[in-house]
């Protein structure tokens, strides 16, 4: 197919751009230049890395709060009756589904983090979850009690 007679002067002496600016690495990797979710959540530096990783932490730490609320909540709350009968949501019962949608939009949040790749900032992602549910776990060691888990409803 001939296409001699196409216009391509648009391409003769002006190539195009075809790098990204801030493409991160999707392989695991080490170092301390990264950025995390936004542009104005860089590090640059290792003291940087360690703030970060402190944040990180402390998100993982809040998310596994709303989780052990949520488990406490509804071990606290009375069993339902066999009978049905017609939902009327009370504010109480809108507590709930609010603790949900954070918890499931801080494990998303959690997530795009660790797919940063950095591997210090995995590896505090997943010590900053263990450490938390160890430490929930140590506080309301009922929570797990039972065939039915009421703290592993993971998001």
């Amino acid at each position: 197919m001939d296409h001699h007679h196409h216009n391509h002067k648009d391409h003769i002496g002006n190539p195009m751009e075809h790098s990204m600016p801030s493409m991160h690495s999707m392989s695991f990797h080490f170092g301390t230049q990264e950025t995390i979710l936004f542009d104005f959540w860089k590090i640059e530096s290792v003291g940087g890395l360690i703030f970060s990783s402190l944040i990180i932490f402390l998100i993982a730490f809040l998310m596994e709060s709303i989780r052990f609320f949520r488990a406490f909540r509804k071990a606290q709350k009375p069993s339902a009756s066999a009978s049905p009968t017609k939902f009327q949501p009370t504010i109480p019962d809108l507590i709930d589904p609010v603790l949900q949608a954070a918890q499931l939009g801080l494990a998303y949040f959690l997530m795009l983090i660790f797919m940063t790749f950095n591997v210090w900032i995995c590896v505090v992602t997943v010590v900053g979850e263990v450490l938390s549910h160890l430490f929930y776990n140590a506080i309301f060691p009922f929570l797990y009690s039972g065939a039915t888990n009421l703290a592993e409803n993971h998001c």
